[in-house]
């Protein structure tokens, strides 16, 4: 596939208004956080603010109050759940994975709307799970509910600020901030096809966790997110999309790697995800590939963002970075390995039958 296939990008659809809007909501609460000494709650806050923002559904105030409201409340208890279950053992997050996972490739029965958001929760629990290990080396012990607490403030505050741009814009039935996001809540038939895909999915995501967390590799934690981010949500999404999807993963790893490498404050690195975060909000509609790598190096730098470290650590971080890639791109070519096989199987039944 071409280069200028992946890359190009129709510069009318470049949509500012939602990257500086999501910058916003993530820059205003890191520097109040940071001046009352409660930045260890800054991460659920800003991807409370990230992950709501990107399903945002557009329409008026009722519909966003609405969706505010629903997938805040759920973003809390995944919030809850990961952060108690990070440090309980590689069985219990393994089992917890497997269960986000499915039930978030399974929703789609439900519209694929409601697909969309539960994927975004999905890789917010494998940031979550990842989080209190990660700061329990640093001697900082998380509190789930307030971490909750913290998750469900960064909903709020998208909300808020979002009806102000939409209020001052006049806009009161505005489409979404992204704008191609699925509105289809209608539910559909669980299909052989679709239901094969979800149980690949969640194989793949979840044997990640269970070898990051199993064998407790240092920096594996890329692994499973690299793989969720990667891989394309359903199997019937365009080849283009889905490598649009490997590549910006694999970019947006190569720019965390390199400010982990080269940058040693913490503020400064907090700074570059909320600049990643304002690309990959504006390129969201011009560029599949440049929004995964905004949104993937926002993401990677978030696991490690209290962790800046030398380069044969940072070597570790590549290696399960390829290799969470590379079990995207092999779940994804099995399946439509399956759906290929099972296609040929009903031309041949159908091409067996009597004519009628």
């Amino acid at each position: 596939m071409k280069l200028a296939a992946i890359f190009g990008f129709d510069r009318s659809k470049l949509n500012w208004p939602l990257g500086f809007t999501v910058a916003v909501a993530i820059f205003a609460p890191l520097v109040l956080l940071a001046l009352i000494g409660q930045d260890v709650y800054w991460l659920s806050v800003s991807f409370g603010v990230l992950f709501v923002g990107l399903g945002d559904p557009g329409g008026r105030f009722a519909t966003r109050a609405a969706y505010t409201a629903v997938f805040g409340l759920i973003g809390a208890v995944v919030t809850a759940w990961g952060i108690a279950v990070g440090s309980a053992g590689w069985i219990v997050v393994t089992l917890s994975t497997v269960v986000i996972t499915l039930a978030t490739g399974l929703v789609i029965r439900f519209g694929v709307r409601r697909f969309v958001t539960g994927s975004l929760l999905t890789a917010w629990f494998l940031i979550a799970v990842s989080l209190a290990p990660g700061f329990g080396a640093a001697g900082i012990t998380l509190n789930p509910w307030l971490q909750a607490l913290a998750w469900l403030a960064g909903a709020a505050t998208w909300f808020v600020l979002s009806s102000l741009v939409t209020a001052l814009r006049r806009a009161p039935d505005r489409a979404p901030l992204v704008a191609e996001l699925p509105t289809d809540t209608k539910g559909g038939a669980l299909t052989k096809p679709v239901v094969v895909y979800a149980v690949l999915r969640t194989l793949a995501v979840s044997g990640a966790v269970a070898i990051a967390f199993g064998f407790q590799l240092p920096y594996a934690d890329w692994m499973p997110l690299a793989a969720q981010v990667a891989m394309k949500p359903n199997a019937e999404q365009s080849r283009l999309a889905a490598t649009q999807r490997v590549v910006g993963t694999a970019l947006g790893a190569v720019i965390a790697i390199v400010l982990l490498l080269t940058v040693d404050q913490v503020y400064v690195l907090a700074g570059v995800m909320v600049l990643l975060a304002l690309l990959g909000g504006a390129f969201r509609t011009a560029n599949y590939a440049l929004y995964t790598t905004g949104i993937a190096g926002t993401a990677l730098i978030a696991l490690d963002i209290s962790d800046p470290t030398n380069l044969a650590n940072e070597g570790l971080r590549i290696l399960f970075t390829l290799i969470g890639v590379g079990i995207a791109i092999g779940v994804m070519a099995l399946a439509g390995l399956l759906a290929g096989r099972a296609a040929s199987r009903h031309r041949d039944v159908g091409a067996d039958s009597p004519a009628p």
